[in-house]
């Protein structure tokens, strides 16, 4: 869409998202459960709570994930997702009174039967909008014109992308460049080189240029690329600069500011962001109601260890490192006789794990109790203290010894860019029955597809995984 359209376009469009929420919702409501005295200005506090707050959460997370920004480039995928994660995020906040105050099983699933019918609309709603947009612009309607600065492979491959892909509504005028650096063959390019760099002032004042691309090698034209951005800025045209000009091997990267100074990021683990909030709030309000719930088995476990082993302690603490290399005290119940550590050294020789790990399947320092606790892994429920305290996360990688850390290759060091958990990918694989190598391997894959349906994913494999008892020593 033209840049003057955008904005009013973003409003006409946050306009139809707000009637698909409220349509959504009395749909739910009027067909599911309420048909017989259905009232659509009377609602009951929690389903009231609902609506409004699920608005009110949807306009703020519209903005934050960007959705009524112009998606002429963006992916299916990306769009699809965003909104995907909004609409679960705003049903899910919103609907905590409905799921508490639940009195039968219809009132609970009406929060997911809400969601399902939500996010359908609001996709299928998009899927209409932008196949109409593409089939406009296929027929030469509604498009941008664009000018290339630099003549190269990357700027062949531009052109290409953009003539495979006429749904982007972008229509190339031409090139830009150096007469003495750009090749002096341009056969494979379908485009003419209007002028040199210095020429696009006058280039602009007789062409229509909606936004310039610049494929120019950053660091041999960086006042040139300066001049192209100050001219660009003066007539009001946009500025694209593509990512890879840097051969960073970053897996993502945006730009953000600091004060009034933009940066450009680069990173390979999540950022900090509303689902690494959101994926906060699931660990204090999971750990301090598992706390309380299970405060009787901690109690009789805590009893059982003073009374099969008195000389020691209830809890082992270690010091593990965490976030970034930030060291904290690693909580479980105790599973060896009090002077274990001092007899490890004595021990290396047995070490049936590769790499810097230390486990022996038949440890002589483990008590008959803690070899229980430790095929129950019931000896890992103090960690949940950790998961209150912000030191660990419910699903994260597992937290090591200072002294794996110090032996790790470089590029292990990474599993430690994401808070530790109590359980991962690595738990519900195998545990102890993986080389060193796959558990590495487990980590980096968890932190580069990490999303919160992950996390729910891995939790849930973690109850079966720890019934079977698979791979605990």
């Amino acid at each position: 869409m033209l840049k003057k359209y955008r904005k009013p376009i973003g409003k006409i469009l946050f306009l139809f998202d707000i009637l698909i929420l409220m349509a959504s919702f009395y749909l739910v409501y009027f067909v599911n459960y309420y048909a017989d005295y259905f009232n659509p200005f009377y609602l009951p506090f929690n389903f009231m709570f609902l609506f409004f707050g699920n608005f009110i959460l949807w306009v703020y997370l519209s903005r934050y994930f960007k959705i009524y920004d112009s998606k002429r480039l963006t992916p299916y995928s990306k769009e699809f997702r965003d909104v995907t994660v909004a609409s679960t995020l705003g049903i899910g906040i919103s609907s905590l009174p409905i799921i508490i105050s639940a009195e039968s099983l219809a009132t609970i699933q009406f929060p997911f039967h809400l969601w399902f019918v939500q996010t359908g609309l609001l996709i299928l709603f998009r899927v209409i909008l932008r196949e109409s947009l593409k089939y406009i612009r296929k027929r030469g309607y509604n498009y941008r014109q664009v000018l290339i600065a630099g003549i190269n492979t990357r700027s062949l491959k531009l052109e290409q992308m953009i003539n495979e892909s006429p749904g982007y509504g972008l229509r190339v005028l031409g090139y830009i460049d150096d007469p003495n650096d750009s090749p002096s063959a341009v056969t494979d390019f379908s485009y003419p080189l209007l002028g040199s760099l210095e020429n696009l002032s006058s280039i602009m004042r007789e062409k229509v240029v909606d936004e310039i691309f610049i494929t120019l090698p950053i660091k041999s034209f960086y006042s040139q690329i300066q001049d192209i951005i100050r001219t660009a800025q003066k007539v009001g045209v946009e500025v694209k600069i593509p990512v890879d000009l840097f051969d960073t091997g970053f897996a993502q990267s945006t730009i953000s500011h600091l004060g009034d100074v933009p940066f450009f990021e680069m990173y390979t683990s999540p950022k900090l962001n509303f689902q690494l909030f959101f994926k906060r709030m699931v660990d204090i309000v999971v750990s301090l109601l598992l706390l309380v719930i299970l405060s009787p088995l901690f109690a009789l476990i805590s009893i059982l260890i003073k009374v099969t082993s008195p000389d020691g302690s209830i809890f082992f603490t270690q010091n593990r490192v965490g976030y970034n290399g930030r060291l904290f005290k690693f909580l479980k119940f105790r599973t060896m006789i009090p002077n274990a550590e001092s007899m490890k050294k004595d021990l290396i020789e047995k070490n049936e794990m590769d790499g810097p790990v230390f486990k022996i399947k038949d440890d002589p320092r483990v008590t008959g109790l803690g070899r229980f606790l430790r095929k129950t892994s019931l000896d890992e429920l103090p960690q949940l203290i950790n998961v209150l305290a912000g030191e660990m996360s419910l699903v994260g990688p597992r937290p090591p010894l200072p002294t794996e850390v110090n032996e790790y290759d470089l590029q292990y060091r990474r599993r430690l860019s994401m808070k530790p958990g109590i359980t991962c990918l690595w738990q519900v694989n195998g545990r102890n029955n993986i080389p060193f190598e796959k558990w590495m391997e487990l980590d980096m894959q968890y932190i580069d597809e990490w999303s919160l349906w992950l996390d729910f994913k891995i939790m849930m494999k973690t109850i079966p995984a720890v019934l079977e008892r698979s791979g605990a020593s």
